[in-house]
C-alpha cells in the first residue's frame, strides 16, 4: 500500500503566505539598490578638487531625483509591510494583485532612469508620475480587496475604521501622483513646473489623514471609555 503523504510543512497555508512575502521584501531591495547604479562616476581621470567638485556639483540633481525616488518607494514599502502584517489568509486573487503591484515597483528603476536624463520634457515626468501612482493605486486594490468579508483574509475585519484608513492613505497617494501626470498634459509651463513640486504634497497630506484617523479614534474610545467610568 502506497505510505499516506507527509507534509513537511506544519501550516503549509502560513508558510506559502510568507513565501509571498519574502519575494516582494526581495523585489523591493533589488529596486531600491538599482536606482543609484544611473549614477555613474565619469571615465576620464581627475585630478584636482576643483574638478572633483564639479563633477559633484553636475551630479546634485541625478542625487537629489534618487533621494526622493528612494524615499518615495521606501515609503511605498513601509505601508505594504503594514499591509502584509494585517493579512491572515492568501488567495489567487490576492496573488495576482501582489504581483501587479510589484511589475510597477520592477519598473520604477527605469523610470527613474529615465527621468534623470530627460526629467525636462513633460513626457518623461509623465511617465514618471503613472508609474509612481500605479504602485498607489495597486497598493488601493489590495486594501481593498482584503477589505471584503467573504474573503475573511485580513485581521482588521473587525476593524473597518482601520481598513479605511489605509484605502484612504493609498488612494491620497495615488492622485497627487496622478495630478502629476495631468497637470503636464497642459504643456504649460507653470503647471509643468508645478507638477514637479505637487508630489511635495504627500508628506503633509499622510500628516493629517493621520492625525484625523487618531483623533477620531481618541474620540471613540472617549466614548466607551466613559461610560465604563461611571
Amino acid at each position: 500500500m502506497p505510505r499516506p503523504h507527509k507534509d513537511i510543512f506544519e501550516n503549509r497555508r502560513e508558510f506559502q503566505l510568507e513565501r509571498m512575502i519574502l519575494f516582494s521584501e526581495g523585489v523591493f531591495a533589488i529596486a531600491i539598490t538599482l536606482l543609484i547604479l544611473d549614477i555613474r562616476l565619469p571615465d576620464q581621470a581627475i585630478n584636482t578638487e576643483s574638478a572633483v567638485v564639479n563633477m559633484l556639483m553636475g551630479k546634485i540633481p541625478q542625487l537629489i531625483g534618487f533621494a526622493f525616488s528612494f524615499a518615495v518607494i521606501g515609503q511605498f514599502w513601509v505601508n505594504h509591510h503594514r499591509l502584509f502584517s494585517y493579512i491572515s489568509d492568501y488567495d489567487t486573487g490576492l496573488l495576482w494583485l501582489n504581483l501587479h503591484m510589484l511589475f510597477w515597483i520592477v519598473l520604477s528603476p527605469f523610470s527613474t532612469s529615465f527621468n534623470f536624463r530627460y526629467g525636462s520634457v513633460d513626457l518623461t515626468w509623465s511617465w514618471y508620475s503613472v508609474n509612481m501612482g500605479m504602485i498607489g493605486l495597486a497598493m488601493y486594490l489590495i486594501w481593498r480587496y482584503i477589505s471584503n468579508p467573504r474573503r475573511n483574509l485580513s485581521y482588521l475585519l473587525s476593524e473597518p475604521r482601520r481598513l479605511k484608513y489605509g484605502r484612504v492613505r493609498s488612494l491620497a497617494v495615488t492622485l497627487i501622483f496622478f495630478m502629476g501626470f495631468i497637470l503636464c498634459l497642459f504643456h504649460n509651463e507653470m503647471l509643468s513646473v508645478l507638477s514637479r513640486f505637487i508630489f511635495f504634497l504627500i508628506f503633509p497630506t499622510m500628516w493629517f489623514i493621520s492625525r484625523r484617523y487618531h483623533r477620531k479614534n481618541a474620540k471613540q474610545q472617549a466614548v466607551i471609555s466613559g461610560p465604563l467610568a461611571e
